[in-house]
């Protein structure tokens, strides 16, 4: 057998080699990110990377990978060809005769200026990759914005802890319903969407037939996509407490041995322990594991929730203990778990607030339940209209309750959908405004400003309270404003989402000293 000789020769070849596998690699996962999911940026990546997955569902990345690997190795071979095509002795005498290398330097001959030229040439394909995909998560805007600094919760923030807030004498029920990724894009083009024909036609109708803020004059509209609120857990946080959840790997964290923090946003003063303080029951249910990115401790944190997550079905005998799909279990399940629960929260004698997070519109295509119709040619297309109906059937629900009547409803999109691909194809290269769905339904007011609103989804935290009844001083809570009572957003006090998102990328002492790492403001 031949003994390989581990020359000097063979480690500059092996590291080209292996430089050029790390380049198809980072460039095939470069073109994954930019066609799927254009629009997501760093923040979420440092959260999970820092704060860790927590029992998430890994099903969606090991996928990616696999669907993309035919790439890479296709890739990779063909940046190998150069390495050992003998067009490469071309190469090198045109690189040898532009460095004067040829009469000047007798020693360095043929052999070593092609392997010479093969190291610099697998150099530079893994630095533009590596530059490339660096650019695609929006590194550089990132470490810029790190250098920068804002006053924008000096100026704006309001404590909600000490803010005064007044509770109707016969307290509203709360009925809050997250939906993974539910956005506007989807509803017809004639009320408002992006799409040729509704894919959400009951969740359209219920925004047009309650009071529902809209960024236009007419038809269905929502909030914009505020920075650092991208992804659920951060999506929750903006809307029950007002506040961003921004993980700066230079600030300053209160972590475990393991890395993982043990307070969520210990500054921050929430809808849930506003409702605690008036004796609300509180409930929260999810399909998924509520560990996933921190979930569990802002519920448990800020409000004390009973949490009904897919461990906490498992162990209660809800589904079998080696029961999963999805992420844990499908929505249609979720809905009836829900109805049992709003039926014993209501013959307490205490007002509740029952939460909900959806998961079957998940990315990538999401989960396409056995009983859901396939009306579209799109498995998305389909899940998202499942959920549009499955959601209106739990309303109607709801409706023929006897707590109805003292009930408020409030429908959200957590964020707007991560799959930036199926959503660029509804746009079809128009200009169109992507936002977030909103609808609340049966509020204790009315009000005449739900149009041409320009708002984000820290807005619906005091907007929450206000429909309940709650007079709010000053109409302001955390970097919320009450969308009910007219009074100017932070989205239109600075002129436009992207003003308001360059001051929320920027560091602040005071979110990082008092509301992420401390508690009390």
């Amino acid at each position: 057998m031949r003994k390989i000789k581990f020359t000097k020769r063979f480690w500059i070849k092996s590291i080209s080699i292996i430089l050029l596998f790390l380049a198809a690699f980072c460039l095939i996962a470069a073109r994954y990110k930019y066609i799927v999911f254009k629009n997501s940026q760093i923040d979420e990546i440092i959260f999970y990377f820092v704060n860790g997955l927590a029992g998430g569902k890994s099903d969606n990345l090991w996928s990616a990978v696999l669907q993309n690997l035919p790439l890479v190795f296709l890739l990779f071979g063909a940046l190998l060809i150069p390495m050992f095509d003998k067009s490469i002795s071309f190469i090198n005498r045109m690189i040898a005769f532009c460095l004067k290398k040829i009469k000047s330097s007798r020693k360095l001959t043929l052999p070593f200026l092609r392997l010479r030229n093969q190291a610099i040439y697998s150099l530079s394909m893994f630095l533009i990759a590596i530059v490339l995909l660096i650019q695609n998560f929006g590194i550089p805007n990132y470490i810029y914005a790190l250098t920068q600094s804002t006053k924008l919760y000096e100026e704006n923030y309001v404590n909600p802890k000490t803010a005064k807030l007044t509770f109707p004498e016969k307290k509203r029920n709360l009925i809050y319903i997250y939906m993974e990724s539910m956005e506007n894009t989807l509803a017809s083009k004639a009320n408002g969407g992006s799409s040729e024909t509704s894919i959400i036609p009951e969740l359209e109708e219920l925004a047009l037939k309650n009071t529902s803020f809209s960024n236009k004059a007419s038809g269905v509209g929502g909030a914009l996509p505020a920075t650092n609120t991208g992804w659920t857990v951060a999506g929750m946080a903006a809307q029950s407490a007002g506040v961003p959840l921004k993980e700066n790997l230079v600030g300053g964290r209160d972590h475990n041995a393991l890395g993982e923090f043990k307070k969520f946003l210990p500054g921050a003063y929430s809808l849930g322990e506003i409702l605690e303080k008036q004796g609300y029951n509180q409930t929260f249910i999810m399909g998924s594991e509520a560990s996933f990115g921190g979930r569990d401790k802002l519920l448990t944190q800020h409000g004390n929730f009973n949490i009904e997550d897919y461990n906490y079905a498992k162990k209660h005998g809800k589904i079998s203990e080696d029961y999963k799909v999805w992420w844990g279990y499908e929505d249609k399940k979720l809905f009836q778990f829900a109805r049992e629960e709003a039926s014993r929260l209501a013959a307490s004698d205490k007002p509740f607030n029952l939460q909900l997070l959806t998961a079957d519109t998940h990315f990538t295509d999401g989960y396409l339940d056995e009983t859901c119709a396939k009306t579209f040619s799109n498995q998305y297309d389909n899940v998202h209209a499942c959920s549009s109906k499955q959601v209106a059937a739990f309303v109607n629900w709801v409706k023929s309750q006897p707590f109805y009547e003292n009930t408020t409803i409030v429908i959200s999109g957590d964020h707007l959908g991560m799959q930036t691909s199926y959503y660029d194809e509804k746009i079809g290269g128009t200009n169109y405004q992507r936002t977030i769905y909103n609808t609340f339904i049966n509020p204790a007011i009315s009000t005449s400003h739900s149009k041409n609103r320009q708002f984000t989804t820290f807005d619906m935290y005091p907007s929450t309270l206000a429909a309940l009844g709650v007079k709010i001083d000053g109409d302001r809570l955390g970097l919320g404003t009450n969308l009910f009572s007219g009074k100017k957003t932070l989205v239109e006090q600075y002129g436009g989402i992207e003003n308001l998102n360059s001051e929320l990328s920027k560091r602040s002492a005071y979110y990082e000293n008092k509301i992420f790492t401390k508690s009390g403001n």
